[in-house]
């Protein structure tokens, strides 16, 4: 070795099957990153759960492999020195690495278009979500039941786009370590109280929009007393939707122009002191103060735009109550 210590790297690589495989490791890698990287980029992102595999996998895989290299030429440089090998000629190196190029190629083409594809659409799956993640069972069962049923957890929990991408890979590598160390918070709390909703126009808007008018809805909601015969009663509401410019709870609340934001002082936005509503359209603004509160005491309060799940805050993992087991949400 010491007659040419310029050896070309290629012979020292080829000469031991610790650096061998190293670099099949890092092809490996390199090609299921590839592969799976653009699907999340495609401008609305898939479960977030798949950063686990893109940036913890596929970079452990990698970083193993260039160890290995590292090794595989350290000891196929000692042998050579110590006389317990020769370095192959130019003839055998370039035949192993043919060889090596295609057998790697050959598994880097079943993982590309069988492996990696199936693990991304399993992982964009409900059951990937509620059955792989033990801790979020409760949620799946009633996502099940849900008039969203069909609807994938990611298209209302992951924001379109590479922002919304970013975010899921820190969310699902968050939610992996909670897991681990047993830091999960019971019962699990709702993205609204735990202040990491994404945004009702990235999500729910989607699919529904408060400018569309839905005319009147008519609901009927029943319950059952408590005595022996289990008294059934009635509460029957007939509510004007509305939507856009034609008035309504939607046109009121959501319609053109028109912003409204309060201030809640407890996690789960039940008590809400200060509201404020403003009209773009007609320069209107009208400032509500509940009784007890004033514009100070509230002003230290975090505030909130409103949307769609301030109203409709349990559209889909919704817990029934035993007294009222008849009664839906989208009745």
């Amino acid at each position: 070795m010491s007659e040419d210590p310029k050896r070309p790297i290629l012979m020292l690589l080829t000469s031991h099957w610790v650096s061998m495989l190293g670099a099949a490791l890092v092809t490996t890698a390199g090609f299921s990153w590839l592969f799976a990287a653009p699907t999340e980029l495609r401008g609305h992102t898939s479960n977030p759960y798949i950063g686990i595999v893109l940036f913890i996998v596929i970079p452990m895989v990698f970083v193993a492999g260039l160890i290995l290299i590292a090794i595989g030429l350290l000891l196929a440089r000692k042998r050579i020195e110590n006389g317990l090998s020769t370095a192959p000629n130019r003839a055998t190196y370039v035949r192993r690495l043919a060889i090596f190029f295609a057998v790697t190629t050959a598994i880097n083409i079943v993982i590309g278009t069988q492996g990696t594809y199936r693990a991304v659409a399993h992982m964009e799956t409900a059951q990937f979500c509620g059955q792989a993640c033990h801790v979020m069972q409760p949620e799946f069962t009633a996502h099940q039941n849900s008039p969203h049923a069909n609807v994938l957890c990611v298209d209302c929990h992951v924001a379109p786009g590479a922002a919304g991408w970013v975010e899921s890979k820190k969310a699902g590598t968050r939610q992996l370590l909670d897991v681990v160390f047993k830091r999960v918070h019971y019962p699990i709390e709702s993205a609204m109280e735990s202040n990491r909703l994404v945004p009702s126009r990235l999500t729910c808007e989607q699919c529904h929009w408060p400018q569309q008018f839905n005319a009147t809805k008519l609901r009927v909601i029943f319950h059952f007393k408590d005595d022996a015969t289990n008294s059934q009663t009635q509460t029957v509401l007939m509510m004007f939707t509305g939507g856009g410019n034609l008035g309504g709870i939607h046109g009121k609340h959501l319609g053109p122009g028109i912003e409204i934001h309060y201030a809640a002082a407890d996690p789960a936005r039940q008590i809400i002191p200060w509201v404020e509503y403003r009209n773009s359209n007609s320069g209107k603004v009208r400032t509500f103060v509940a009784d007890g509160s004033t514009a100070q005491s509230v002003a230290s309060l975090p505030q909130h735009q409103m949307q769609c799940v301030d109203c409709h805050n349990r559209p889909t993992h919704t817990f029934e109550l035993p007294s009222a087991p008849w009664m839906k949400p989208w009745d």
